[in-house]
C-alpha cells in the first residue's frame, strides 16, 4: 500500500512530466479547463485527449466512419485509436460535446470549436503535424498504387473525400492547396458531394487562390440553402465558371469509373434486402429489430426510419410508381407502407411474400411462399394456375417480361411463363445448390451461379457460353455485362466471353452482393462495412 507521501510525490512527478509535454500546469480555470480536470484522466489519457484536436471542429461526423477512417490501417499511432476516439464518451459526460444517436442506431459526434481551442493548445504543432501525417497515411493507404492522385480515393472512402484537405493543411499545406486548385478535385467534389463540400475545403486552406475559387461558386450558387445541392443545369454552370467546360458538357473529367458513381449510402450494417425506387432517387434497406431506412440517393442521406414488425425483415420491394413499400417478414404476411409518412397502407392482401422481381410497363411479380403462387403486390392477382412446385426462391426476370426463372428444391431451375403462371421448362439439375440467377433481357441465356462457380447457359440449347471458378457469385446482370463481387471490388465481365471488361474501385470492404435497379438502369453493390454505391450503368462499362 503506498504512503501518502509516496502518492505525493508521484502526483508530482505526473504534473511535472505534464508540464514537460505540453508547456502548461493544467487544461486551464475556465469552464473548460475544469471541466477538463474533473475527468481525473491518468497522464497517459489525458496526453492522448490531445489527439482529438485532429478531428474537425464544428462538423458532425459519423462515429462509425470516423472509427473506420482512423483505425482501418496500422500505423505508429495505431495502438492509441481505441483509447482516444473512447475520450469522447468522457467528454460527453462532462457535459463538453454531445454524442447524438439516431433512430437508425447511427451515433454522431461534434467537437465544439471552444473545446477543439482548448484541445489543440496543450500540444506543439509539430507533435500535430506528425499525428495528421500518420492519420493521413490511413488514406493513402487506400489508393490503389503509391503515387496515385488523391482523386482516385475509393468512392466509399466517405471521410477522406470529406476531410481530407483539414488533415494535409496541417502537415503539408502546399500539398493541400494544391488539391484544392486541381480541377480533378473540384469536379469530383461538386459532382460526388456538392458545391458546399469543396468550398470547406477553401476555407480550410484559405489562400488568396481559394478564395478566389470561393467567391466563383458563390456568385453561382446565389441565395442557395447551406447544404443544398445543385440541380443538373446549376452544377454545369459552375462547372463552367470554374473553367471545367468538358465536365460540364457531360465529360468524365474525374475519370470514368468515379463518374459512374451516382451515390454513397453509409447503412447502418449489412442489410438483409435492399431496394431502389424506380426513378432511382430513394433507396429503402431492411435488416434486424424490425426497422427499415429510407435513404435519399442525391442527397446521400437518410430521410426517415420506419418501425415496421418485430424480428428480422428479410425482404423488401418498391412498387413500380414509387408509391409504397413492400416488406416481408418469415412467415408472416407481407406489408405495405407508405415512404414519405411512414405508415402502414390497408388493407394490404398479397400474401406471405419471399421475393419479387419487376418487368417492363409496370410489371412486379411476388412469389407467395405460403400458396406456392405467383400474385401482383398491387391488385394482389394471382399469375394463372398455382405453381407446381413449392419452395422456390431466387427469382428472376428477363427484361421483356416473357420468362422468369426461380430455383426449385436445391440444384432445380424452372422457367415460367410470368404473365399466365405456365411452367416452360425444367433445366437438368445443377452439381450444385443454385445461389442466384440472371435472365438475358430478352430470355436468350442463363447465369447460373452456385457456391463457387458461375456459368452462362445459352437457352433453349444449354450450351454453355464460358464457366468461372470464383467465390461470391451474388451477382447482377445486364445484356453485355456482369457485375460480380471480387474481394474489395466489383469485376464488369461480358456475358458473352466471360472476359474482364472493367473493375470498379470505390469501396473500401470486401463486396458482398450486387443488385440491378428496376430497368436496369442503376447497379447497387453492398459491403461488409455497410457502405452502399449507386453507380449509373450506362456509365460503367465502354
Amino acid at each position: 500500500m503506498r504512503t501518502p507521501w509516496a502518492r505525493r510525490r508521484g502526483e508530482r512527478y505526473r504534473r511535472e512530466y505534464w508540464e514537460q509535454q505540453t508547456g502548461h500546469k493544467d487544461w486551464g480555470d475556465d469552464r473548460i479547463g475544469v471541466a477538463l480536470e474533473g475527468l481525473d484522466l491518468y497522464t497517459h489519457d489525458a496526453l492522448n485527449l490531445r489527439r482529438l484536436s485532429a478531428v474537425p471542429p464544428g462538423v458532425e461526423l459519423n462515429v462509425t466512419e470516423l472509427t473506420e477512417a482512423w483505425d482501418r490501417v496500422g500505423h505508429a499511432g495505431h495502438s492509441h485509436i481505441h483509447d482516444t476516439l473512447g475520450l469522447f464518451e468522457h467528454l460527453q459526460l462532462a457535459g463538453l460535446m454531445r454524442i447524438r444517436k439516431t433512430d437508425d442506431g447511427k451515433r454522431w459526434l461534434t467537437v465544439p470549436q471552444g473545446l477543439h481551442e482548448r484541445l489543440k493548445s496543450r500540444w506543439s504543432a509539430e507533435e500535430a503535424a506528425d499525428w495528421h501525417s500518420q492519420l493521413a497515411h490511413n488514406a493513402l493507404a487506400l489508393l490503389k498504387k503509391p503515387g496515385d492522385p488523391w482523386r482516385t480515393l475509393p468512392a466509399g472512402a466517405g471521410y477522406w473525400w470529406r476531410h481530407l484537405v483539414w488533415h494535409l493543411q496541417h502537415f503539408d499545406p502546399d500539398q493541400a492547396a494544391v488539391l484544392v486548385a486541381s480541377q480533378g478535385w473540384q469536379i469530383d467534389k461538386i459532382q460526388r458531394f456538392g458545391a458546399q463540400s469543396l468550398l470547406a475545403d477553401l476555407a480550410v486552406v484559405d489562400s488568396p487562390e481559394s478564395r478566389a475559387i470561393a467567391s466563383v461558386i458563390n456568385e453561382v450558387m446565389g441565395g442557395a440553402e447551406p447544404g443544398a445541392r445543385l440541380d443538373r443545369g446549376k452544377q454545369s454552370e459552375l462547372l463552367r465558371a470554374l473553367g471545367h467546360e468538358r465536365a460540364a458538357a457531360g465529360g468524365r473529367g474525374g475519370g470514368r469509373k468515379l463518374s459512374a458513381v451516382r451515390g454513397v449510402l453509409q447503412l447502418e450494417s449489412n442489410p438483409w434486402d435492399f431496394a431502389l425506387s424506380p426513378d432511382g432517387t430513394w433507396l429503402v434497406a431492411v435488416g434486424i429489430r424490425g426497422l427499415f431506412q429510407v435513404y435519399d440517393v442525391e442527397a446521400q442521406a437518410l430521410r426517415r426510419v420506419i418501425h415496421g414488425p418485430d424480428g428480422t425483415i428479410h425482404h423488401c420491394g418498391v412498387s413500380p410508381d414509387g408509391s409504397f413499400i413492400m416488406t416481408s417478414t418469415v412467415g408472416e404476411k407481407a406489408q405495405a407502407w407508405d415512404p414519405v409518412s411512414g405508415e402502414e397502407i390497408l388493407p394490404f392482401k398479397v400474401g406471405t411474400v419471399d421475393e419479387s422481381v419487376h418487368g417492363p410497363d409496370g410489371m412486379w411479380i411476388a412469389y407467395n411462399s405460403f400458396t406456392g403462387s405467383f400474385v401482383d403486390p398491387v391488385t394482389n392477382e394471382r399469375r394463372g394456375t398455382k405453381p407446381t412446385t413449392k419452395n422456390m426462391s431466387h427469382l428472376a426476370l428477363s427484361a421483356d417480361g416473357k420468362t422468369l426463372a426461380t430455383r426449385g428444391r436445391g440444384p432445380q431451375i424452372l422457367l415460367w411463363d410470368p404473365r399466365s403462371g405456365r411452367l416452360l421448362t425444367e433445366l437438368p439439375d445443377q452439381p450444385n445448390s443454385v445461389h442466384r440467377l440472371g435472365l438475358a433481357p430478352d430470355g436468350s441465356w442463363i447465369a447460373i451461379g452456385d457456391l463457387d462457380r458461375l456459368r452462362i447457359l445459352e437457352l433453349p440449347s444449354l450450351r454453355e457460353r464460358f464457366a468461372r471458378q470464383q467465390m461470391g457469385t451474388r451477382f447482377a446482370t445486364t445484356e453485355d455485362w456482369l457485375a460480380i463481387p471480387a474481394r474489395e471490388h466489383v469485376q464488369i465481365r461480358s456475358t458473352r466471353t466471360g472476359q474482364l471488361l472493367t473493375t470498379l474501385e470505390a469501396h473500401t470492404d470486401v463486396v458482398l452482393d450486387c443488385r440491378m435497379s428496376p430497368g436496369r438502369k442503376y447497379l447497387m453493390s453492398v459491403d461488409r462495412g455497410g457502405t452502399l454505391i449507386v453507380w449509373d450503368a450506362a456509365a460503367i462499362a465502354p
